[in-house]
């Protein structure tokens, strides 16, 4: 990976943490009048479009799109189903301890979630681009062949 790609994923990774955040003080929050699973649904909606955001201006320094929102989820669903998977595995397989599984199975799959991340991110972009809607003022540009990276 180039510096860009490696400034690019140290900022995708501490924006995960600011995620978390988010989303643990809006759960928290609501959970004193909501119940819990809607002040779930709540906080992670709001993280992933706080994610977005963040991804979109900070990481690939990009304009978001509605065609980039779309397929964002993408990595989210990628992230639980291959940390699902790793978990599994390392629990029932391996015997390793579930907590420790947990965490490492996070760390494990962040590369790809970041790699579709990007892609729906920059894709969306360049699409919209195409379309004829400009960038704004000191976005960089995206060429197609780093939104199929």
């Amino acid at each position: 990976m180039n510096a860009r790609g490696l400034r690019q994923f140290a900022a995708f990774a501490a924006i995960g943490v600011v995620n978390t955040a988010v989303y643990y003080a809006v759960y928290a929050s609501l959970n004193i009048w909501l119940p819990y699973l809607v002040a779930h649904g709540v906080g992670y909606a709001v993280s992933v479009v706080g994610s977005f955001l963040l991804n979109s201006y900070v990481t690939l320094r990009t304009k978001p799109t509605w065609r980039a929102f779309v397929r964002y989820p993408l990595s989210g669903a990628a992230n639980v189903v291959g940390s699902g998977i790793l978990l599994y595995v390392a629990v029932s397989r391996l015997h390793l301890p579930e907590n420790i599984s947990a965490l490492g199975a996070g760390v494990l799959v962040t590369p790809l979630s970041f790699l579709l991340a990007r892609w729906a991110i920059v894709s969306g972009a360049a699409a919209t681009r195409a379309s004829g809607t400009a960038q704004p003022p000191g976005a960089e540009p995206v060429t197609e062949a780093e939104s199929s990276k």
